[in-house]
């Protein structure tokens, strides 16, 4: 069995386990691309000229913009990553699995938007990083 430390979020007083893997990178990319996932939780869009093309800096780098999230893929993001930590903490504690819904999530996260995107997206860039090593 795995043995993993699982970070928490706390969301409307309530802690919960959240991790990212790839089966949670697997899910997200079955319904959306990983790039503009990673780009909605950060809230960034590419800018682009006049034709639609990206527009790049002076190194060659595409354009972003901030301040658009896109709310839907932070809430999936958090879910699943949520439903994760809580499958890994019941197979380490032998508790029971009890996963949440993103319309629960949607509704009762009180963390300032933010906070969440700042959440999801250090899940996000840890699963990334030891995918990488």
């Amino acid at each position: 069995m795995r043995k993993i430390e699982l970070p928490r979020v706390e969301i409307n007083g309530e802690e919960y386990p959240i991790y990212c893997d790839l089966f949670v990178l697997s899910q997200i990319q079955e319904r959306m691309d990983i790039n503009d996932f990673e780009r909605g939780i950060i809230g960034a869009e590419i800018v682009r000229d006049k034709d639609g093309d990206p527009e790049h800096d002076e190194e060659g780098r595409i354009r972003l913009a901030f301040g658009k999230y896109d709310i839907d893929a932070l809430v999936m993001g958090l879910t699943l990553m949520i439903n994760e930590g809580l499958l890994i903490e019941s197979e380490q504690t032998g508790s029971l699995y009890e996963p949440v819904d993103e319309k629960y999530i949607g509704r009762v996260s009180d963390m300032p938007l933010i906070n969440l995107s700042n959440t999801v997206h250090e899940a996000f860039g840890r699963c990334l990083i030891s995918k990488k090593k």
